[in-house]
């Protein structure tokens, strides 16, 4: 396995994945950080990303596990290089690392291209500004087998670090769409798909709404909701019950909820 080892920040192969790192601010899935053996390898077999970069430590390589990880990434004519914890640490986000980092880029997918596997499921992110949250939102979608998730203007970077790390890796397993307010309505007018929209406000319950039949469902901004246009056009507007004393849900609480109770509503009609 041959690597290339860098033991100096100066050298313009750090100085390069350092600007990587510090304009994660801006939609740039053409080159992004990401950190960690699961991550990575997550994205090693995906066949929308594109690893181009590996930076890793001796202790890393030292594992078993990174051993086998760097052997697979070898095989994709990926450049490694070998460097120290130091240097490393100039390109990590995180308080523990695992002495690896990876310069991947990721093919977005257009909206016209989304494949349906049955009764078509859509998550919609409209505004949402943590990071966190959209990584979630991001990871819970993978997992109840949505579609696509579509990001609606004003949400935050799908590539920041923190995003990145919420999904888990599910970034690489689910297609993400950028789009407009009037590309996405005319998209899911063109596909016969219904709009639903989670909002605080609404007298509908989730648990009276019927989720079996083709829908895009919106979440919205943590602190405004879902925004007008989308509330305009949806067909129906649901809240999640709270009980207790609590105010709100987080969204991507609400998110989970939402979408668990739709595969559990198809799961029953499927019977």
């Amino acid at each position: 396995m041959k690597y290339l080892s860098i033991t100096s920040t100066a050298n313009p192969i750090i100085k390069e994945a350092i600007k990587v790192k510090e304009r994660h601010s801006n939609y740039r899935n053409d080159a992004f950080l990401i950190e960690g053996l699961r991550l990575i390898g997550v994205a090693a077999v995906s066949p929308d990303a594109a690893i181009k970069k590996v930076f890793f430590t001796e202790d890393f390589s030292s594992k078993r596990e990174g051993r086998q990880l760097l052997k697979l990434i070898a095989k994709k004519d990926v450049r490694l290089i070998e460097t120290s914890k130091h240097i490393l640490s100039k390109l990590t986000d995180t308080e523990t690392p695992q002495g690896v980092v990876a310069v991947v880029s990721y093919r977005l997918a257009d909206i016209s291209g989304i494949r349906f596997k049955g009764i078509p499921l859509l998550v919609i992110c409209d505004g949402i500004q943590d990071a966190g949250n959209l990584g979630t939102i991001i990871r819970v979608s993978d997992a109840v087998n949505a579609d696509a998730v579509i990001i609606l203007p004003d949400t935050c970077n799908v590539f920041m670090p923190k995003t990145v790390r919420a999904t888990a890796g599910s970034l690489f397993n689910i297609p993400i769409v950028h789009s407009e307010y009037a590309g996405f309505f005319d998209y899911i007018d063109s596909k016969d798909i219904n709009l639903y929209a989670a909002d605080i406000h609404s007298d509908n319950s989730i648990y009276e709404t019927d989720l079996k039949i083709p829908l895009a469902i919106a979440f919205g901004n943590e602190a405004r909701g879902v925004s007008k246009p989308l509330l305009k056009m949806a067909k129906r507007v649901f809240r999640i019950p709270i009980f207790g004393k609590a105010e709100s849900l987080n969204v991507a609480m609400a998110a989970s909820i939402c979408l668990y109770e739709t595969v559990r509503q198809r799961l029953s009609y499927q019977k």
